[in-house]
């Protein structure tokens, strides 16, 4: 498989190495795009033969961009890109998805389709064209089509003769902040009402936060003293500029226009072209993007295999290579194996990892429910991860844990819990967000005697405990009954043994612990979960509630994943029993 890395600031010289010298004009290559919407499409990358490769996630689907490479494309490179493609196909499928690739131009259309004949469809996502105008256009808006912005542009100077242009630096980012709430406030409609802070700000905001690291330029427009518009990008290549946000204050007519204009005229010569990005389908956006009269319109197309893996006809093939995988790793019974895949085990459930159509590896996701005091929240315990040897020590466990996790939170899943089979496994699992805040204890002595209301009534008692269900309370007893059957003195668990959970949906977990103490006020920012990047953003516990944003707070607490559950359960002892390892 592809070994795949989290992108990251320190990425840039990596990426820019390929996409500054290069001819690909998509937005989606600019690096600061790249960095500042990571967390909302978990974005990847690895080098493979001379190619920079792209891994996301778009909504609950796997996807890439097409394989960018330095410099011109020639003939000879063909076949190294084909080996490329065919291995970004086998890390989708070893992944558990179908190949897809986005945000593909007209340019890779035909070098995809060259290259693999009757391989893919093509479909033109119009809501994700890019809208690219030359930098002479757009500093002269010269011409009669463009008359009416030179107007607006003219008519601003006048209202405003003393105004001033300003390169944006780190020290005008609250006043830029300032201008963004403002213009929000203004525009937004109903259904954006509820929403304290859009994706865009969030995007915004990280820019911001990391100025000097991805090396973003921007201008500003000022009036008396005060800043009234602002705009950033960051190059795409060395003549393509993205031009990532454009903001101004309504009440200033002309603002917008002013702030195009001067931003073109003001950024260096070397930009033949500045990329204004997509209008997502918007009317008004793609009405304004449409007025400035585009030199290019670049068509961006969704990427699909024509014959994709069949993999729900293939569920029962996937099933017996899970089992063929469970009996090499753990060498368990017969007949505790053929209980489990026959009573516990659903395809739903099976998160796995393929190489060459072949399970390689794979675990179980099995729905729990937590017992957290007076709330009960959904949970998965994590059974049979396992991996075949030749493939281990290649980030083939560590892709089946992220792939699991990112899969459960679209579940809606608050924990994941787990007991690590080896000792050396809590410092792995530790390294997946994992911690030692929840411990399997010894069930009651007479619970094989128990019929399920006596037991439920038991567990039910317990503060904080993960639950059985009848049909699961059965299996335990029957897997028991086996045990016995071959081992006579087989005694009940008596020990208490470490186990592990990891938050998998920080804002409900947090919502956990704040219902539990609602006299607690604190700002939270959580970092650095690399599985769920939903997760990274800022937290406001406040009486009793719990409020998700994108805006910086003063005063935060920086936690890791791991180090949010060190918070959150501090003050608890949290159980599980009787599990089926």
């Amino acid at each position: 498989m592809i070994r795949f890395h989290d992108v990251k600031t320190t990425d840039r010289d990596l990426i820019q190495g390929y996409t500054l010298c290069g001819d690909r004009m998509n937005c989606d290559l600019s690096f600061a795009n790249i960095i500042s919407w990571r967390f909302l499409y978990n974005t990847q990358i690895a080098e493979v033969d001379g190619f920079l490769v792209f891994r996301f996630y778009t909504g609950h689907h796997l996807a890439y961009m097409a394989p960018v490479w330095k410099c011109q494309w020639d003939e000879a490179m063909r076949e190294r890109f084909a080996a490329v493609v065919r291995q970004m196909r086998d890390d989708a499928i070893a992944l558990g998805h179908p190949f897809l690739m986005l945000g593909v131009c007209s340019y890779m259309v035909g070098i995809l389709e060259s290259t693999f004949p009757d391989t893919f469809y093509f479909k033109p996502d119009r809501d994700r064209f890019d809208y690219i105008y030359t930098r002479e256009k757009l500093a002269t808006l010269s011409g009669k089509k463009l008359q009416g912005k030179r107007n607006h542009c003219n008519r601003f100077r006048k209202t405003y003769p003393n105004y001033e242009y300003r390169p944006l630096t780190k020290e005008m980012i609250p006043e830029c902040i300032a201008v963004e709430e403002n213009w929000r406030a203004v525009t937004k409609d109903d259904a954006d009402a509820t929403e304290e802070l859009s994706e865009e700000l969030r995007s915004m905001t990280r820019v911001f936060d990391l100025w000097d690291e991805i090396g973003a330029l921007g201008g500003t427009i000022w009036v008396d003293g005060r800043l009234i518009a602002f705009t950033f990008g960051c190059s795409i290549t060395n003549k393509v500029f993205d031009v990532c946000v454009e903001k101004a204050d309504t009440a200033y007519e002309g603002a917008f226009s002013i702030i195009n204009q001067e931003f073109a005229q003001h950024l260096p010569e070397q930009y033949e072209y500045m990329n204004r990005e997509e209008d997502l389908g918007l009317e008004g956006l793609r009405y304004a993007k449409l007025s400035y009269k585009p030199d290019i319109l670049l068509e961006k197309n969704v990427v699909m295999e024509k014959f994709p893996l069949a993999q729900e006809e293939e569920q029962e093939k996937v099933k017996e290579e899970t089992i063929s995988l469970w009996r090499d790793t753990f060498r368990d019974v017969e007949p505790f194996i053929q209980l489990y895949f026959s009573r516990v085990f659903k395809p739903e459930y099976n998160v796995i990892c393929q190489v060459n159509r072949q399970t390689v590896a794979a675990l179980q996701a099995l729905p729990y429910t937590l017992k957290y005091y007076d709330e009960e929240v959904r949970t998965a315990y994590i059974s049979g991860v396992s991996v075949r040897e030749e493939y281990r020590n290649q980030n083939v466990g560590n892709n089946l844990m992220s792939q699991a996790h990112f899969r459960l939170y679209h579940k809606d899943v608050v924990f994941a819990t787990l007991i690590p089979a080896e000792e050396w496994l809590y410092e792995w699992y530790g390294r997946c967000g994992y911690t030692r805040h929840i411990t399997c204890t010894p069930p009651p002595a007479d619970v094989d005697c128990m019929d399920f209301v006596t037991f439920d009534s038991w567990q039910r008692s317990r503060n904080c405990v993960l639950l059985h269900d009848e049909e699961g309370f059965e299996i335990i007893k029957e897997d028991y009954r086996i045990s016995l059957s071959i081992d006579p003195n087989m005694t009940r668990q008596t020990e208490y043994v470490p186990a592990m959970i990891r938050i998998i949906n920080a804002e409900k977990a947090l919502q956990l612990y704040a219902n539990r103490h609602p006299d607690c006020t604190e700002n939270i920012r959580v970092y650095n979960d690399s599985d769920i990047p939903m997760n990274n953003i800022y937290f406001q516990i406040r009486h009793g509630h719990v409020i998700r944003t994108n805006r910086p707070l003063p005063d935060t607490r920086a936690l890791t994943i791991a180090e949010l559950a060190d918070y959150i359960f501090k003050d608890d002892s949290l159980e599980m029993n009787l599990m089926l390892n």
